[in-house]
């Protein structure tokens, strides 16, 4: 028998479902409602703040998406039930929307959250319906003359084939093409007349110096323009088209059709209609001042600097600002996705294969502009790929669980593979990815799924150089149990959450910048919802009342109380739960003495990490698997820590009744100034940096240790160590 000790030097690096012998030291069993910082330590994750509650009864399916207008203004938008609502991020009051030309373009949706996709581009929020079939008007509608903007909202807007009202929305309009008359046909542009009626138009045959290509000109004012050939649909319909979501100067939204430009020039052979007419869009983005929808397995990009113009200029040349439609080239049926773009090219994602599709270095123009195959792996087409720094990850699934792959993307080179970042997690994220929300500054990815409505996944990490990271966490945050996350959004240094719950559909945010404290109170607060609270005195009856934000449940939603800073030597501390008598449907909450005044309401959540099995380990850090190890003590090492509770079940987690009653968890409490979680209720808390050593006594294939915290103070953990005694009968 010896006496051995061995350290864990950290323990940023989340959950592992790997064997414990070759886990990493610095990794653990269980994580839940924690955060990994490798300045900080590892403690319990910063609450949600109550921004409003937007909506008394959740939607049961919907589209979010955020509006990130600039560094002021920032919005959600929520699309379901066949209108879209706009609120904003930083109040959750809703924002006017409105709908002049209606809704209609919504119709059809059954799947609000995967029918739509939004992308914004300043004050435009294009809104494409995957189940529309884009179409054309009848020829002769390109000539039509648009109403000015001033006269817009009192037009008469036309309906569709498919009885879909449209009319022009954007802040401007494009111009009628003019009309004319084939008066004739010549052999080449010098054998046209030099003088003929105003507005005759004739086919130019096509010559060897125009690439054997027809054309088509108009007689205007003594000058021959290339034009349109009379009698075709060249006028999109916009009523079948993606509309626009726009921000008016007033602050208000108007939800209308956008401007699409007709065919200028040719005909149907040298100037085909866009290759979506006749089909669905399945996707929307910008890239490079040009606006771009995928369908099918192509993508097809705007003439640069109109969004509304999908038509080549001329037919006799093909320019650099031309439409550019380039197919996705596969020997599997490639039916585009989603789109990434960088600033040298985009990364497309179909079901089973990933594309590359890179410009010149001129930039991007017809000629230049190719599509090549990179990976194949299954893609969750539900949650779109999301970019942060030169990655960009998305989920596959498969057998029920989620995985999460890395596509490192370097400047001008596509990498052949996508490293699965939750390759020792296998199964932790349930299948249903809906949403990956990025945090750039944070070095971390925020995951939501239906498999699990009411956690967020997390994902955080660091890398030491281009191929090496120190860190590579996985852990969970969990809300109430009937709880479920709609969407996520990271902006300015605060995850916003789309939380539907019993009560209503809640906007909530968590603050993520180091030292953050709510509402400027002396500490941070661990309570979810935090929000203020005033507490009105009745000297009648010796009570302090408070009017509750949301209801309590005492096993699903436990409020509490925490005195603001004005209170003097109870500052931080918590109101004693033992006196909270709740009324109105617990919507009130009452207790005894004169408690007047703004205090902080909020839920308590729990903060738990698991240990991993420990080992003793050789120089080289594999582990020692014969004799046995029994832990004698157990020190953590912890900072800036109020509270935190020891679990300790030296003989293992029981999970027959019998053996529960008979092999008791051992437990103890501490806190940074005595024992006892109580003294939390009598003054201010206090927090202090040290380390702690509780008993464990039992063996280290089978102790599970736990440290746990669901007070509303803080506890952050920086390393441990164990003592323990070494029995090996053999010798040397």
């Amino acid at each position: 028998m010896s006496l051995v000790t061995q350290a864990i030097p950290s323990l940023h690096n989340g959950v592992s479902q790997q064997s414990p012998l070759v886990r990493a030291p610095d990794q653990c069993e269980e994580m839940v409602n924690g955060w990994a910082s490798l300045s900080e330590g590892t403690g319990k994750r910063p609450p949600t703040e109550q921004v409003a509650t937007i909506l008394p009864s959740a939607p049961t399916n919907a589209k979010v998406h955020e509006i990130n207008r600039d560094a002021s203004e920032q919005y959600i938008a929520i699309a379901t039930d066949g209108v879209i609502r706009v609120y904003d991020f930083a109040t959750g009051q809703e924002v006017p929307c409105s709908a002049p030309a209606g809704w209609g373009y919504l119709t059809g949706v059954t799947d609000w959250a995967t029918d739509l996709a939004l992308y914004t581009v300043a004050d435009y929020t294009f809104v494409v319906n995957k189940k529309r079939v884009c179409a054309m008007l009848p020829a002769g509608a390109d000539q039509v003359p648009q109403d000015s903007e001033a006269a817009w909202l009192n037009r008469t807007f036309g309906v569709d084939a498919n009885g879909v009202p449209y009319g022009p929305g954007a802040a401007y309009q494009y111009a009628v093409n003019p009309g004319g008359t084939l008066t004739g046909t010549v052999q080449a542009f010098n054998k046209l007349p030099e003088t003929a009626a105003e507005g005759a138009i004739y086919k130019v045959q096509g010559t060897e110096e125009t690439g054997f290509v027809s054309y088509y000109v108009r007689y205007s004012s003594g000058v021959w323009d290339e034009t349109v050939a009379p009698g075709l649909q060249n006028a999109i319909d916009p009523g079948t088209m993606p509309h626009a979501l726009i921000r008016q100067a007033n602050g208000e939204f108007r939800f209308v059709p956008f401007s699409w430009a007709p065919r200028r020039v040719g005909d149907t052979e040298t100037n085909p209609n866009p290759g979506f007419i006749g089909r669905t869009i399945s996707g929307v983005f910008f890239y490079q001042n040009r606006l771009a929808f995928l369908y099918d397995e192509n993508c097809v990009l705007s003439c640069a600097g109109d969004f509304g113009n999908f038509w080549r200029m001329t037919v006799l040349d093909y320019i650099d600002s031309d439409v550019i439609d380039v197919a996705a080239t596969s020997t599997r049926v490639s039916l585009l996705r989603h789109a990434v773009p960088f600033n040298d090219g985009i990364v497309l994602f179909s079901d089973q294969t990933q594309f590359a599709m890179s410009n010149g270095e001129m930039g991007v123009s017809p000629m230049s502009v190719a599509i090549r195959p990179v990976t194949n792996y299954e893609v969750a087409h539900r949650a779109p790929p999301v970019a942060l720094g030169t990655e960009v990850y998305f989920a596959s699934e498969k057998n029920g669980w989620a995985t999460i792959r890395e596509y490192s993307r370097m400047a001008d080179s596509d990498a052949t593979s996508a490293a699965d970042i939750t390759a020792h997690v296998p199964r932790y994220i349930p299948a249903g990815v809906h949403q990956l929300a990025p945090a750039a500054d944070l070095n971390a990815v925020f995951v939501l799924t239906d498999g699990a409505p009411n956690r967020v996944f997390v994902y955080q990490f660091y890398w030491v150089d281009a191929q090496n990271k120190a860190q590579s966490a996985w852990h969970v945050w969990e809300m109430g149990w009937n709880d479920r996350v709609m969407s996520a959004a990271y902006l300015k240094g605060y995850l916003y959450l789309l939380i539907a719950r019993p009560n209503g559909l809640s906007l909530e945010r968590i603050n993520l910048q180091a030292g953050a404290r709510p509402y400027g109170a002396s500490q941070r607060v661990h309570l979810d919802r935090l929000t203020q609270v005033v507490g009105v005195y009745d000297p009648a009856r010796q009570r302090t009342y408070f009017n509750l934000p949301y209801r309590h449940e005492e096993v699903l939603a436990p409020v509490r109380v925490v005195r603001s800073d004005a209170v003097g030597p109870r500052a931080m501390s918590l109101i004693s739960p033992d006196d909270y008598v709740f009324e109105a449907d617990n919507m009130v909450l009452s207790v005894p003495g004169n408690e007047a005044g703004v205090h902080l309401v909020g839920v308590q959540y729990t903060f738990r990490f698991v240990f991993s099995k420990q080992y003793l380990r050789r120089g080289d850090g594999t582990p020692v698997t014969t004799g046995r190890l029994q832990l004698r003590t157990f020190t953590i090492n912890y900072r800036e820590t109020g509270f935190f509770r020891t679990e300790v079940q030296p003989y293992g987690a029981a999970t027959d009744p019998q053996v529960e009653e008979v092999l008791p968890a051992k437990l103890a409490d501490f806190t940074g100034k005595t024992l006892g979680a109580v003294e939390l209720r009598l003054g201010t808390p206090q927090v202090a940096t040290g380390d702690y050593a509780f008993q464990v006594y039992g063996e280290a294939e089978a102790a599970v240790i736990a440290l746990t915290n669901r007070t509303h103070v803080a506890s952050t953990f920086v390393s441990a160590e164990w003592e323990a005694f070494y029995f090996n009968r053999a010798r040397a």
